[in-house]
Order: structure tokens, then C-alpha cells, then sequence
């Protein structure tokens, strides 16, 4: 079972998850050139990563930073 945990991780956790869907959304839908391509695919990655970061601390596998 999950700790309780403060609300701004959750709220953190939610606003990642919602920009990194918005993201992958716009990646699939709109055309754009690579270089804004690339930026967008960086700006995923790092939400991708700050997300699994938040996940590990919901599930206690990971020391919260």
C-alpha cells in the first residue's frame, strides 16, 4: 500500500502526466519541422523521466529527492 503523501506530489505527478499526454498528443497531430520536432521529443523524454521519478515515490521504491 501506497504512504500518504503531500498534495503537491500528487498535483506534480498530475500536471507532468497531463503536459507529457498533451505533448505526445501534439506529436502525432501536428506537422512540424524537425528541429521543433527534436525539442518536442527532448521536452517528452524529460517529463517521461520526472514522471517516473514521482511514480517511484508513490509506490516507495525510490527516496524521495
Amino acid at each position: 500500500m501506497a504512504k500518504a503523501l503531500p498534495l503537491f506530489v500528487r498535483t506534480e505527478l498530475a500536471e507532468i502526466t497531463a503536459k507529457r499526454e498533451a505533448l505526445l498528443k501534439r506529436l502525432r497531430t501536428v506537422r512540424m519541422d524537425a528541429h521543433s520536432r527534436i525539442r518536442t521529443q527532448q521536452k517528452v523524454a524529460l517529463l517521461t523521466a520526472r514522471q517516473m521519478q514521482l511514480e517511484a515515490v508513490v509506490y516507495g521504491k525510490a527516496p524521495r529527492s
